[in-house]
C-alpha cells in the first residue's frame, strides 16, 4: 500500500475512533513501548511486533520502540506495511554493521527517531556493502523521516552517505554529528532543520542537501538550530530553494557554501567559506556567464559574512540585498568577472547594509540601478593590502568603516547612510571601534588617516 493510501486509511480510522468516544480516543493514545535491548550479538525484546534472528532485528508495526545497548555486527530494520507512525527511540544505543547499514527503514508510513534525553547513540555502517541498491547509508529511510528528542546521535558513515530520506527529513532537535564519505545529511524531496546543534563533516561530498530536481521538491528550509559544516563540495545546497530564516550556521570549508537554483536569506547567523562561491544561484544547463530567467539569490534579513575564493555572492540570475547586514569577500587574486559580488541578471540594493571588497567589488554586466538604496563603490589606485582600515566620510562624517582580511582593489558600501548622486571622500588608517561584523565596525575615526580618494560619485561604477 502507498503511503498516500495508507494515510487515509488512518484517517478514516481516526474519524471511526472519535466518534466512537473518549474511551477509544484514550485506547489509541496509550499504544505500548516495546524494549529492544541489544546485547553485543543479538537482542531481547520486551513487547510485540519485533523479530530477532541472530544479530537481525526487524520491527514490523507501527508503534514505539526504546532501543539501547550495542550491536557490534548487525543492524536494526524497521519493516511495517501498516498505517501509522513507527517512533524508534534510542537510549544509548551503539550500532555497527561490518557489513550495511545499521539502522534503516524500507517500509513505513512515517519514521521518527528519537534521541532520548541524556543519552549517546551511535551508528556506524561498512566501507563496502555486500547488497546492491538499498540501503546505501549509516541511516536510511525509504519513508518520511522525522529525528526529535535532546539526547546525542554520532553517526560514522564508511560507505557514502550519513542520513538519508528519500521523502521529507526534518529534524526537529538533538545533537547530531555526522562523519561521511560523500554526502552527510540528505533529505531527497525536502530537508527542514528547526533546531538542535548539527556538526557535519564530509571528505567527498556534500553537508546538508535536497537534491531532488523535480518541481516543488528539493527544497532546504533552516529555521533555527546551530550547524557547522566542514566538507568537500557543497556544505548547504537545496537542489530548487534553499531557504534560511534563522539559527547560527558556520561553513568553514566547502567548494561553495551556500546554494540553490532560488536562494533566500531573511534571518540567521551566517559565516561562510568557500573555495569558490561562498553563496550562490545557478540554473544547470546556462553557459558562462548566460543570464538565468528563474534562480536568484534574495536578502532580506540576518546577517551573512561569506568569503569565497571566487565571489562571495554569485547569482546566474538576479541579486537583491533588501535587509539585514552583508559582508562579502571575493577573490584577491582575480579581478574582472569574479568579485565580491557576481551577477549575470540584474542587482539591486533596496535596504539592509551591505560591504563586498575584492580586487572586483562588483561583477556585475547590468548598470546597478542608483534610483533605490545608495551605494558606492571605490576602486582604489593600487591594491590594499590585509588589515587596511577604509571609511567612506561625508564631510567629517564618518558612515562606514571596513577592515580588510586580504588584498583587494575596490569596495563597495551600500546603506541607508549614502545617498546616490551625493560624493564621498575615502579615507585608510585611522580606526575603528564596537561591534565587528566581518570586518564592518559599527564605529570609526579618521583621525591619523589619510584621504586617498576625494569625491566619488554613489551610484556610479566603472563603465556604467
Amino acid at each position: 500500500m502507498k503511503a498516500t493510501a495508507r494515510r487515509t486509511t488512518v484517517l478514516a480510522g481516526l474519524t471511526a475512533t472519535l466518534l466512537a468516544g473518549p474511551l477509544a480516543v484514550a485506547a489509541v493514545a496509550a499504544a505500548p513501548t516495546a524494549t529492544i535491548t541489544l546485547n553485543g550479538t543479538g537482542a531481547t525484546v520486551s513487547g510485540s511486533n519485533v523479530t530477532v534472528a541472530g544479530s537481525a532485528v526487524t520491527i514490523t508495526a507501527p508503534g514505539s520502540y526504546e532501543i539501547r545497548g550495542t550491536l557490534n555486527n548487525g543492524y536494526v530494520r524497521v519493516d511495517s506495511a501498516a498505517a501509522g507512525t513507527v517512533e524508534l527511540i534510542l537510549a544509548g544505543a551503539s550500532i555497527t554493521n561490518s557489513t550495511s547499514s545499521p539502522l534503516y527503514v524500507t517500509d513505513a508510513d512515517a519514521v521518527t527517531v528519537t534521541l532520548a534525553a541524556g543519552t549517546s547513540n551511535t551508528l556506524t555502517d561498512a566501507a563496502t556493502y555486500t547488497n546492491a541498491g538499498e540501503p546505501d547509508s549509516a541511516l536510511f529511510s525509504a519513508a518520511d523521516l522525522t529525528i526529535a528528542g535532546t539526547g546525542a546521535l554520532t553517526v560514522r558513515a564508511n560507505h557514502a552517505d550519513g542520513i538519508v530520506s528519500k521523502d521529507d527529513l526534518v529534524i526537529q532537535s538533538g545533537t547530531i554529528t555526522v562523519t561521511a564519505v560523500d554526502d552527510a545529511i540528505r533529505g531527497k524531496d525536502s530537508l527542514t532543520v528547526n533546531g538542535g546543534t548539527i556538526n557535519v563533516t564530509s571528505s567527498g561530498g556534500d553537508g546538508l542537501k535536497s537534491n531532488d530536481t523535480e518541481a516543488g521538491k528539493g527544497v532546504l528550509t533552516i529555521t533555527n538550530g546551530t550547524i557547522t559544516a566542514s566538507v568537500a563540495d557543497d556544505a548547504i545546497k537545496g537542489e530548487n530553494d534553499l531557504n534560511i530564516s534563522g539559527g547560527t550556521i558556520n561553513v568553514t570549508r566547502s567548494y561553495e557554501a551556500l546554494e540553490g537554483l532560488r536562494t533566500t536569506i531573511s534571518g540567521g547567523n551566517i559565516t561562510v567559506v568557500a573555495s569558490d562561491d561562498a553563496v550562490n544561484a545557478a540554473e544547470e544547463g546556462l553557459g558562462h556567464m548566460e543570464p538565468s530567467a528563474i534562480a536568484f539569490i534574495k536578502v532580506t534579513g540576518g546577517t551573512v559574512v561569506a568569503t569565497g575564493g571566487t565571489d562571495g555572492f554569485d547569482s546566474n540570475g538576479s541579486l537583491t540585498f533588501a535587509g539585514g547586514t552583508v559582508v562579502a569577500r571575493g577573490s584577491s587574486t582575480r579581478g574582472g568577472g569574479e568579485g565580491a559580488i557576481d551577477a549575470d541578471g540584474p542587482i539591486a540594493f533596496t535596504g539592509g547594509t551591505v560591504v563586498g571588497a575584492a580586487l572586483t567589488s562588483l561583477a556585475v554586466f547590468q548598470a546597478v540601478p542608483n534610483n533605490a538604496q545608495g551605494w558606492v563603490a571605490p576602486r582604489f589606485n593600487a591594491n590594499l593590502a590585509a588589515n587596511t582600515t577604509v571609511h567612506v566620510v561625508s564631510g567629517s562624517t564618518v558612515l562606514a568603516s571596513y577592515r580588510t582580511s586580504a588584498t583587494v582593489r575596490e569596495v563597495v558600501f551600500s546603506s541607508n547612510r549614502i545617498v546616490n548622486g551625493q560624493r564621498y571622500d575615502i579615507y585608510t588608517g585611522g580606526s575603528v571601534s564596537g561591534t565587528n561584523v566581518g570586518g564592518l565596525y559599527s564605529g570609526g575615526s579618521i583621525t591619523g588617516a589619510t584621504r586617498v580618494l576625494t569625491g566619488v560619485t554613489a551610484g556610479r561604477y566603472g563603465r556604467f
